[in-house]
């Protein structure tokens, strides 16, 4: 199998395995692909040419494009950029990143690499639909889950009732749940982690310190030392000074192995951090793609007429208040929030922006230009006073802190905190976005 990650050109594999035999006959390719009429790929039933993650003769940037912020899984399948006649890549999402793995054809038969033996790409495709490609190559230990498609790239709700769709979006919001509660216990060990880094290389520089401190006693003793050894008489002083001269060396060495100890440790957390950081980079674009399904979803069952209390029920959300209904994840599309105008200040100043939210309800706030380049500043209402916090821009999106920064926009952020506390950030901020200040609220502190 050639495998490669973005530009660089992979190794071939080994030889691979026969196409292990199917234990009952293969699924339907009308799960990834279409069958029907069209122009057939090799001997194969379906038409490649109606598959939905056929893409056909398209760019490696316009494939980078289309699948940035996926979910691992992913995939579609272009023509191979050699123009070998038949051959095609197959690009898939892991880790993050986008792996490309070619497509031979060869006297009718289609693979990875010899053997070929499927008789078409759509046959190949629907195999991996249910199988992991990790025997083939153990870096790709997953299996082709979501095809990216052609035809439905600005609708992700695929369901004909609304109890499927509503069973979709139950599925969707526990895998987002699921996703969400790995993705911030992994942020809680990467923060007490990169603390720990942090108190041990400072702590690795006062050993240094000390060291240079030790070394040079060490060399005035010797000195006083040979001093000794040279004159006559003083066999006691001599006595003293060399007793001390080992002391210090003895102490050297224990430092130096101190010293040894925490550098190895240092190594072990930042290899450790380093890990917890790709896998959390991996997280991001499944939350990003589960949160955008879902919220389809919850679209789409709104405009059918869906009373609350029935879409509280499938996102698990207790009924038993109307507090409680009001955290539901569900983005109302007449709150006010919805108009940036009603929250964005521009380059309003911190005391303009206290002098605009003091006495209002907790949850009025705003988003302001930061002094900081490049970045805004949130400014919320909490227990009569006003904080402030700094929402960070970078080319991976928006967010309070690093690496929490998953919103595509400021607007896509203010929606999440409508219904999510800040508590998350910062434990005294356990508050949400209630309130956008140039919207009519209440007068008043609750």
């Amino acid at each position: 199998m050639q495998l490669t990650e973005g530009r660089t050109e992979g190794r071939t594999e080994d030889v691979l395995p026969p196409k292990p035999v199917w234990s009952q006959p293969p699924p339907p390719a009308g799960v990834g692909g279409a069958s029907g009429g069209g122009v057939k790929d090799g001997g194969g039933g379906a038409s490649l040419q109606e598959a939905e993650w056929y893409w056909g003769d398209i760019s490696r940037e316009d494939v980078n494009d289309k699948l940035r912020d996926t979910p691992d899984g992913t995939f579609l399948v272009r023509d191979a950029s050699t123009k070998m006649q038949g051959d095609y890549t197959l690009t898939l999402r892991k880790g993050g990143n986008n792996k490309l793995i070619k497509i031979y054809h060869r006297d009718g038969s289609y693979g990875f690499s010899p053997p070929l033996t499927f008789s078409s790409v759509v046959e190949l495709v629907t195999h991996y639909r249910h199988q992991s490609l990790a025997p083939y190559n153990h870096k790709l230990d997953l299996s082709l889950m979501y095809p990216l498609s052609r035809f439905q790239q600005d609708q992700l709700v695929k369901g004909s009732s609304v109890e499927a769709v509503g069973r979709q979006l139950q599925e969707y919001h526990n895998q987002y749940q699921d996703k969400s509660k790995e993705y911030d216990t992994l942020y809680e060990d990467y923060t007490k982690t990169s603390q720990e880094i942090q108190m041990k290389r400072t702590a690795i520089e006062a050993f240094s310190e000390t060291i240079k401190i030790f070394e040079e006693q060490c060399l005035t003793q010797e000195r006083h030392r040979q001093d000794f050894a040279q004159s006559e008489g003083g066999d006691q002083e001599r006595e003293r000074v060399t007793t001390n001269y080992e002391k210090l060396k003895s102490r050297l060495g224990e430092i130096h192995d101190s010293k040894a100890r925490l550098e190895q440790e240092l190594k072990a957390q930042t290899l450790e951090n380093r890990e917890k950081d790709k896998k959390m980079n991996s997280l991001k674009p499944d939350l990003i793609q589960l949160r955008k399904i879902r919220d389809q979803h919850l679209a789409w069952l709104s405009h059918k007429g869906v009373r609350q209390k029935r879409l509280n029920d499938w996102l698990g959300i207790k009924n038993d208040g109307a507090d409680e209904c009001c955290h539901a994840n569900v983005e109302d599309e007449n709150a006010p929030h919805h108009d940036e105008k009603t929250w964005f200040a521009g380059d309003a100043s911190r005391s303009q922006a206290e002098e605009l939210l003091l006495g209002k309800p907790d949850g009025t706030f705003l988003i302001r230009e930061s002094r900081k380049k490049g970045c805004y500043a949130c400014s919320v209402a909490v227990k009569g006073e006003v904080k402030h916090c700094v929402v960070y821009s970078t080319p991976r999106g928006f967010g309070f802190v690093e690496p929490h920064n998953l919103y595509g926009s400021l607007k896509e952020l203010v929606l999440h905190y409508r219904q999510n506390s800040l508590v998350q950030h910062n434990d005294a901020l356990n508050v949400r976005l209630a309130h956008p200040v140039y919207a009519h609220t209440p007068s008043g502190p609750r």
